[in-house]
């Protein structure tokens, strides 16, 4: 079964990306996907420690092929959706 998710191919990779990236993130800090939103705080909102943070990096590893997050440049849930759309769709 195939299915559109954007007005185009690329867009539509984009958006089956950005729900795995969500789920991944979810199941990391233990919290709902429908909880989590673009803007939220990775830290403030979400409560994110060292520990979850390292966990939700080798998450993202296992699922993008090795994508590393750094998480200096990160804050928020997009930020992550960003970070590896970039590493892992150009």
């Amino acid at each position: 079964m195939c299915g559109k998710m954007g007005n185009n191919e690329i867009e539509s990779v984009e958006n089956m990306m950005s729900m795995a990236v969500y789920f991944v993130i979810a199941d990391a800090l233990d919290l709902d996907a429908e909880e989590l939103l673009p803007d939220s705080d990775l830290k403030a909102d979400l409560g994110m420690t060292l520990a979850t943070q390292d966990r939700l990096d080798h998450a993202i590893m296992d699922m993008f092929n090795n994508a590393h997050v750094d998480f200096n440049r990160v804050t928020t849930v997009q930020d992550i959706i960003n970070q590896v759309a970039k590493v892992t769709l150009h």
